[in-house]
């Protein structure tokens, strides 16, 4: 059985050059293989929360837990964030299109575009000092126009509107 998946969070920014350091690692997947996943992690790591569907106002999704090596690694799909500005619903086959893959070690993986980090975190609260990074790293390797079109093409007006206005005040430019 082979399943698509997608790095996000600190560690996808970590991978697009962001001086963070990652505290778990965190994996989209299609909505249709999520509990295949549960249950092939389930049997291989250190279970923390098997995925169910649950939503805590920010973060809506089938989200399970587990541990490997003192590493967490957080397992979503169907995942839907909101905030101040509205809500972003994340189409598995969307963000998968625009990923990218990076080869490490002897395994290929698809990493969430800098681009939609910077877009994602805008809605999460407490994530200034992750959009500050993010832009400076945006500032110095430029901005993926088509990426950035189509992650904002989904995303709520006042999100949009905020994005723009950052990459404005900061002068970053597209390639």
């Amino acid at each position: 059985m082979r399943i698509a998946w997608i790095l996000v969070g600190s560690t996808a920014s970590c991978s697009n050059g962001v001086n963070v350091k990652p505290k778990d690692i965190d994996i989209i997947v299609k909505t249709e293989d999520v509990y295949d996943v549960d249950r092939i992690f389930a049997s291989t790591y250190r279970v923390l929360r098997r995925v169910r569907y649950s939503s805590n106002g920010v973060y809506s999704s089938h989200y399970g837990i587990f541990e490997t090596h003192g590493v967490k690694i957080e397992v979503m799909a169907d995942l839907k964030i909101c905030g101040e500005l509205g809500c972003l619903d994340v189409d598995f086959e969307e963000l998968y299109s625009f990923s990218r893959r990076i080869e490490l070690r002897d395994t290929s993986l698809r990493v969430a575009p800098l681009e939609w980090q910077l877009v994602a975190n805008t809605l999460i609260p407490g994530k200034e000092k992750r959009i500050k990074k993010n832009l400076g790293v945006l500032m110095i390797k430029g901005i993926n126009t088509k990426t950035l079109e189509l992650v904002l093409s989904k995303a709520p007006l006042g999100v949009r509107k905020y994005v723009i206005k950052l990459l404005k005040d900061k002068s970053i430019t597209c390639k």
